[in-house]
């Protein structure tokens, strides 16, 4: 403001003094200084203002600079927390790795020892395979072997209920007399009282139990493949003894060993094929309570079965 006051002064002191053209072309550069002087005052104000606007940002720079280094530090102090936790996390991670592979070295061994264990297992099953398939070939040998055996007992049985049939037809006449004949656990039991066969306390065979004995004798003469076994029963009445008869239990052989003689008197039974014994009064039907049940118990039985030795040695 002072120089603009100072050159009025002295424009008007030059117009004073000039000449008129000196003071137009003065007035020419003093319009052009002021014009000037507005131009740069606007410019000057514009750049005062971007000053302005460029300290703002500036200030807004500085605290986004503090924050940011607060931030800095901030993150800066949790990567100092994420090393620690960082370093704590690998060491566990190399205990854990040590420990993994202690763990896999002892699987791994483990693993050979199966291995080699399976091995042995696998040679072994072969071999248990192969005695299977030996197993299984004798089983099936064994299956026809017994097959057999059934095919020989079903005959025998069969042998059998021909003979029980025969024998029937041939005592027929003995059947109200105290004989009877029945099949029973795989033989044939031919049963005769005591009435039919003695008189009482001897072992002398009657004619009519000679009879009924031929009968039997015929029929086993000719079926020479069945075994004869000859049974003496009696009751538990107690026997005076006389002669070599000391007692039942004598008395029952006796009549087991009389009634084996007619039978293979005279008939091509082999002796190799029949068997006495006495049983005495320890095999009784019934008890020996009445005079009725005594005389069911006093019998003498000829059991009949078919050779088994034959089938004991397909069984072996």
């Amino acid at each position: 403001m002072k120089k603009i006051t100072i050159l009025i002064a002295v424009a008007v002191l030059l117009s004073s003094c000039v000449t008129s053209k000196k003071y137009n072309s003065l007035a020419d550069d003093y319009n052009k200084c002021s014009q000037n002087l507005s131009k740069i005052q606007m410019k000057n104000s514009e750049l005062s203002s971007h000053i302005g606007s460029l300290e703002e940002s500036l200030t807004d720079c500085n605290n986004k600079l503090s924050t940011a280094n607060a931030n800095i530090e901030k993150l800066s102090s949790e990567n100092q927390l994420t090393k620690k936790e960082n370093e704590e996390l690998n060491k566990q991670l190399r205990t854990s790795n040590s420990k993994i592979n202690e763990v896999l070295n002892d699987k791994s061994k483990h693993l050979a020892e199966l291995s080699n264990s399976l091995n042995q297992k696998e040679i072994e099953l072969a071999q248990k395979e192969r005695n299977l398939d030996s197993l299984q070939s004798e089983f099936m040998e064994s299956q026809k072997q017994l097959q057999r055996v059934k095919d020989q007992l079903d005959a025998k049985n069969k042998q059998l209920a021909q003979i029980q049939n025969k024998l029937k037809d041939a005592l027929l006449g003995f059947t109200d007399k105290g004989l009877t004949i029945e099949k029973k656990e795989g033989k044939v039991y031919v049963s005769m009282d005591e009435k039919l066969l003695f008189s009482s306390g001897s072992w002398q065979v009657s004619e009519e139990g000679v009879k009924a004995l031929g009968e039997i004798a015929v029929v086993l003469s000719n079926n020479p493949d069945i075994d004869i076994m000859v049974e003496g029963h009696t009751d538990n009445v107690p026997l005076a003894g006389k002669n070599q008869i000391k007692d039942n239990w004598d008395l029952s052989v006796m009549r087991a060993t009389s009634i084996t003689k007619i039978l293979l008197s005279g008939t091509g039974i082999s002796p190799k094929r029949i068997i006495p014994c006495g049983r005495g009064e320890y095999m009784p039907l019934t008890d020996n309570k009445t005079a009725e049940n005594r005389a069911k118990n006093r019998r003498t039985e000829i059991i009949l079965s078919p050779k088994v030795n034959e089938l004991l040695d397909m069984i072996k």
